[in-house]
């Protein structure tokens, strides 16, 4: 099990650094700030920025996920006291979160796209499009989700949950998918 550990940590890493990256070729691609165009826009980079996103945020989840299972099940983590794990988890997920976005992300998006009550209750209350950390509180509600579906769960029912997971992704993807090949559509 600890080489299991030791391979989905080193995934992990390597799909953080991927975001990193994916995010260093926003900046060339005119997506990284709202209403802020970049000096050098570099088609090879947009293309190379949109392969990263066909899957370093689905493996970094998970990845995540298996992590969650494994300290669960074969270390006995995350299985005593539900209200004191969501809140272990909520300093060490949505404080971050919280803090950064109060004192990094929100002065950045009221320079550079003016201060609108509903676009940042929106975007980062709600969490909608929360910028740079939005992964922190979407590793939050991921942790209770399984932490609810694996309250009492056989391998049997586990099967289910994953092919009703599988099936659901997938499904997202495409609606994903072809909303934005429609919305480009329409554009020109």
């Amino acid at each position: 099990m600890e080489e299991q550990l030791w391979i989905n940590d080193n995934i992990k890493t390597a799909m953080m650094l991927t975001v990193v990256l994916y995010r260093a070729c926003m900046f060339f691609t005119g997506s990284w700030f709202d209403g802020v165009s970049p000096i050098y826009n570099a088609k090879y980079i947009a293309v190379f920025a949109r392969y990263l996103n066909i899957f370093h945020v689905q493996t970094f989840t998970m990845a995540s996920g298996f992590l969650f299972y494994a300290l669960r099940k074969e270390k006995s983590r995350y299985c005593t006291n539900f209200q004191s794990d969501v809140k272990k988890r909520a300093k060490r997920l949505l404080f971050p979160y919280v803090a950064t976005t109060v004192l990094w992300v929100l002065p950045f998006y009221i320079t550079y796209s003016g201060f609108n009550i509903r676009q940042i209750t929106y975007k980062y209350v709600l969490g909608c499009a929360p910028s740079q950390l939005w992964f922190l509180p979407m590793l939050f509600w991921l942790f209770i989700v399984a932490y609810i579906v694996f309250q009492n769960i056989n391998q049997m029912k586990l099967a289910y949950v994953q092919v009703y997971l599988l099936q659901s992704g997938w499904g997202m993807y495409l609606t994903r998918s072809v909303s934005s090949i429609s919305c480009k559509l329409r554009q020109q």
